[in-house]
């Protein structure tokens, strides 16, 4: 790749990123918009954009900026229910942080992020424990309880299932398998599945490999 190459791809990327804030500005931000004066800071994405968002204090709250989502979505040519708005990075009260997705799908994948077992803060400068914490285990363990018990009476009697609930819960474990497992030997996590009751015939083919769980026989 040459260097004109690298330099036109980056200012294709500066424009993109003018230009959704002067959008902000001009719309949403504007005297007869739903935010006034709040101060978009965005980057685009390969599937849309994101931004943390300076409001007013006093004048604006983070209800506000979810109240204004289908807005958002008008003004840049989004589908309904492309926009997510969160509590902001700072965590406080007078920003927000926008997700603004090309598809609604990738916004509902966002919405259904499980949560992590790992507790991060304080870390920074030291090394990773080669075990998980003992509240993360049990976090993990819990989670494979809920899992197994409703994967179990789902295949055994049959009936009407909530299937939000299973892939809330199947996600849910996926995600604290993989957040345990660059930090705790394989064998720790496995064990901590085996003793809550979830087989190799419960998880995918790719977890079943990285857990090395026994195969039925």
């Amino acid at each position: 790749m040459t260097q004109d190459d690298e330099h036109g791809r980056h200012q294709r990327y500066r424009d993109e990123r003018n230009r959704i804030a002067a959008l902000w500005t001009r719309h949403v931000a504007c005297p007869s918009g739903p935010l006034e004066g709040a101060i978009l800071d965005p980057a685009p994405l390969p599937n849309g954009w994101c931004g943390q968002v300076q409001l007013v204090p006093g004048a604006h709250s983070i209800h506000g900026v979810q109240e204004a989502a289908a807005f958002i979505e008008s003004v840049y040519g989004l589908p309904r229910g492309a926009v997510v708005v969160e509590d902001s990075r700072t965590g406080t009260a007078d920003t927000a942080f926008v997700w603004a997705f090309h598809t609604p799908s990738a916004a509902d994948h966002h919405r259904h992020a499980p949560t992590t077992t790992l507790d991060v803060d304080g870390r920074g400068d030291q090394p990773a424990p080669p075990r998980a914490e003992p509240r993360e285990s049990g976090r993990l363990a819990d989670w494979a309880d809920k899992y197994s018990f409703y994967y179990t009476r789902m295949r055994d009697h049959g009936g009407r299932m909530d299937i939000a609930r299973f892939v809330r819960r199947y996600q849910r474990l996926r995600g604290g398998i993989l957040d345990l497992l660059p930090r705790t030997d394989p064998g720790h996590v496995q064990q901590i599945l085996v003793e809550n009751g979830v087989t190799s015939e419960m998880l995918p083919d790719d977890l079943v490999e990285l857990l090395d769980l026994p195969q039925p026989r």
